[in-house]
């Protein structure tokens, strides 16, 4: 399957891209404190300076506030650069992991997973008043996933195996916990009924978040009729209710390259390779919050690309393929 480009944008010294909920992305420079947001269709609409010290840093927007911090502080600031509170991560009650650590959720919650004190946290993002915190035991690293359909959000704390994933919320400003099932979590299907989890070693698999059910679980090994010799599992995003990206290391290119396929979200078939229409290494894909459309950019590369399916897929075996129960 070839995939059409949307846009693509040069940016030197890209660092950190994230999706910006309600915008595009954010995306930081890694020689200066500087935030760039994009919109859907990868058009700058905002670039800023953040009154930070150290250029590694994370960064979280919505359609109207940034926030972004280093390893000692976090600002949250308007689409304009203004800032509306700052905090050291000390008066917090500890470190965050730089890469991840927090979250905006909407214009109202800033979620922070202090490495140091193992709670999370809930604050205002607009004033910087905590609502509540709890314990929250595990790795330093937290890694957040957006469910765009409700004010649940995806919470998973990297390595070591297994790493305990669960969705978080507020109830009478209370924060609630609720554990699923698998491993990492990736992320969710656009209507918000199922969830992937994946492992570096290559085992996905797509559950109810109702019930945590497992709907397909599969290893890269057993797919069947993938024109790539798999070897590990870089990333794996939700493209649309039907489809799964996945990005793989394979034996057949290079090690600083990565092949890209797309699996059925129902069974975990094989379902095409992406061939993209001109020679670049792909590396990581980024999902936007349209179906059918991601980003990829490589981290030798200062280019952001926008892509979008072009032309339907859908669960049926491909041609010569046994369908596998």
């Amino acid at each position: 399957m070839q995939p059409r480009l949307i846009n693509q944008v040069w940016l030197p010294g890209i660092r950190h891209v994230t999706q910006a909920t309600g915008v595009g992305w954010a995306v930081t420079e890694s020689a200066s404190v500087t935030v760039n947001l994009f919109d859907h269709d990868l058009r700058r609409v905002a670039r800023f300076a953040v009154p930070l010290d150290d250029p590694p840093m994370n960064v979280g927007a919505t359609s109207q506030l940034v926030a972004a911090g280093d390893k000692r502080q976090i600002v949250v600031l308007d689409h304009n650069g203004a800032v509306h509170w700052r905090s050291s991560w000390d008066r917090l009650g500890g470190s965050v992991t730089v890469g991840a650590g927090f979250d905006l959720d909407g214009d109202d919650i800033l979620w922070v997973r202090l490495a140091d004190t193992k709670e999370l946290v809930a604050i205002h993002a607009t004033t910087g008043k905590e609502i509540h915190r709890t314990p929250l035991p595990g790795p330093e690293a937290a890694w957040f996933v957006h469910r765009l359909v409700d004010t649940w959000t995806g919470l998973t704390l990297l390595h070591p195996d297994p790493s305990p994933a669960m969705l978080i919320g507020l109830d009478a400003e209370r924060i609630v916990l609720r554990p699923l099932a698998g491993d990492d979590l990736a992320g969710f299907s656009p209507a918000g009924d199922r969830y992937l989890t994946m492992a570096f070693d290559g085992f996905l698999s797509v559950r109810d978040v109702t019930t945590d059910t497992v709907i397909a679980e599969r290893h890269l090994e057993d797919l069947t009729d993938t024109p790539l010799s798999c070897r590990y599992l870089d990333r794996a995003v939700f493209l649309t209710d039907e489809l799964i990206l996945i990005a793989v290391s394979t034996a057949d290119l290079p090690d600083d390259a990565e092949g890209h396929l797309l699996l059925s979200a129902r069974r975990l078939r094989c379902r095409s390779q992406v061939r993209y229409p001109h020679t670049h290494r792909t590396g990581s894909i980024n999902p936007a919050q349209q179906p059918g459309r991601w980003l990829t950019r490589h981290h030798e590369e200062d280019m952001l690309r926008l892509w979008q399916l072009d032309g339907r897929l859908d669960d049926e075996p491909l041609p010569g393929q046994i369908a596998l129960l």
